[in-house]
């Protein structure tokens, strides 16, 4: 009996010193990663307030409750700059700036048929995604409507493509875009879907959510990038904590509480950690700042009687205002004089000027000579109508401004395998997210600037 003893107990010394002499900073072996599954919902237009007072904003979200009370959730997140939908979200996929991954705004620049092509294709991409260095690592990947995926090395794939698509139904784009089989797969789940209903957001969310139930039942991926967007729309029209606000973040949560439960169906839910996100916050509107009227008036831009660019040495793309020629300097400092005595004389209060030096802080609009950040109340259009730097708008919310405005922040809730429940988070940067993703699965993300949650990682 005494020899038994000893010999567990030289077992267990043999196993402490193989184990203290693994070299620091090897990756370890695969089933010591902290999670199996990982799955990254991200809510587009999420703003904290929707899971720290859901009471205040007289909502029922339970199960975006029900996660943030297993788990851990942040007063808010910094996001990229500009907080748009597309570079946010590719800041959340590779963990490094606009300015750096090359997704700098919704749409490409394109004067002067105006910048309408939007950054649907991976191929832009600059640097290495989630998705990328989780296929090195062994991980099976998958996307659901994850912007800027169009040709992305996903496993299985469902992109966000174009949502109106002039020359096919939206189904056929899908079709297109996707897997094989998979859009017609999921049709057949929900019984029937339009080939243009998608252009509708609820109808939208309720097939990605479908979708990403199918993926998670029937493919079991280590990595699955969601994106749900309602409530961006219904903030867009009505302005967030609007009624169709409050409505549309209860049917995604609702399409959450089905993610949940396919997890559980597929028998993963206890090795799958859930991440819900988002890209941007929202900002209330009433009114539009229309820089191209200003080009215009001092020539550096001219237009057709229906307002389209003519001719131009400069134009606005989103906030950014940008020259024909970059290099251009001393027209570049011209031009930001104009603005800054505007922004200083009749319209102060209404925007300010954002110098090259501050944006290249912010990693934002390389390209960009400066940019203009409205007010609160304010946001900017490409447009000249009326011939007013001011103009009048129907909606009501808006994004796309500096990510250092509070209102600006969107939300941040991890629970399940690998995560600490209650731990606080004051603020959590975007560019950290995709460090953290890689953490869970045993692995790193070597060209990210952010880096990983570690007190938020069990280890």
């Amino acid at each position: 009996m005494r020899l038994l003893r000893w010999s567990g107990l030289l077992a267990v010394l043999v196993a402490v010193v193989f184990h203290a002499r693994v070299p620091i900073g090897a990756q370890p072996p695969a089933t010591t990663r902290p999670a199996d599954h990982v799955i990254v919902i991200s809510i587009d237009g999420f703003r904290p307030a929707i899971y720290l007072d859901p009471e205040g904003e007289s909502i029922r979200v339970p199960n975006l409750i029900a996660l943030r009370d297993a788990g851990s959730a942040a007063d808010g997140v910094q996001v990229s700059a500009p907080s748009l939908t597309y570079p946010s979200h590719t800041s959340l996929a590779t963990g490094v700036s606009p300015s750096r991954h090359g997704i700098i705004s919704n749409t490409m620049f394109g004067p002067p048929a105006g910048s309408t092509r939007w950054y649907y294709e991976a191929s832009a991409i600059k640097v290495p995604a989630i998705w990328d260095v989780a296929k090195q690592h062994g991980v099976k990947t998958a996307g659901a409507s994850w912007p800027v995926t169009v040709g992305a090395g996903i496993d299985v794939l469902f992109p966000e493509s174009n949502q109106a698509p002039p020359d096919s139904t939206w189904l056929a784009r899908a079709r297109q875009d996707s897997t094989p089989g998979l859009v017609d797969a999921v049709v057949k789940t929900l019984g029937g879907f339009g080939e243009n209903d998608n252009r509708d957001a609820i109808q939208r969310d309720r097939f990605t959510a479908a979708m990403a139930a199918h993926i998670i039942r029937s493919e079991k991926p280590g990595l699955l990038m969601i994106h749900l967007m309602e409530t961006d729309t219904t903030q867009h029209a009505d302005g967030p904590g609007s009624p169709s606000s409050r409505q549309a973040i209860q049917r995604i949560d609702a399409h959450i509480g089905a993610i949940v439960r396919a997890t559980e169906e597929a028998g993963i839910r206890p090795r799958t950690t859930f991440i819900v996100s988002g890209d941007h916050g929202f900002s209330r509107v009433h009114a539009l700042v229309q820089p191209n009227v200003i080009l215009r008036e001092g020539g550096w831009l001219t237009t057709d009687p229906r307002g389209r660019i003519v001719s131009w040495q400069a134009a606005a793309h989103a906030t950014a205002i940008r020259l024909r020629d970059p290099n251009d300097r001393a027209l570049a400092a011209t031009i930001e004089s104009a603005f800054r005595a505007a922004a200083e004389g009749r319209y102060r209060g209404i925007f300010r000027v954002v110098s090259r030096a501050e944006l290249d802080t912010l990693g934002a609009y390389p390209e960009a000579a400066f940019s203009i950040e409205p007010a609160e109340g304010y946001y900017v259009s490409d447009g000249v109508v009326d011939n007013a730097v001011l103009v009048g708008t129907t909606r009501r919310g808006a994004h796309g401004f500096l990510p250092t405005e509070t209102r600006m922040r969107t939300g941040f809730i991890a629970a399940g395998a690998g995560i600490r429940a209650g731990v606080p988070l004051p603020l959590v940067r975007q560019i950290d997210i995709a460090p953290t993703v890689a953490q869970l699965l045993g692995f790193d993300m070597p060209d990210a600037d952010g880096l990983p949650l570690v007190g938020l990682l069990a280890r």
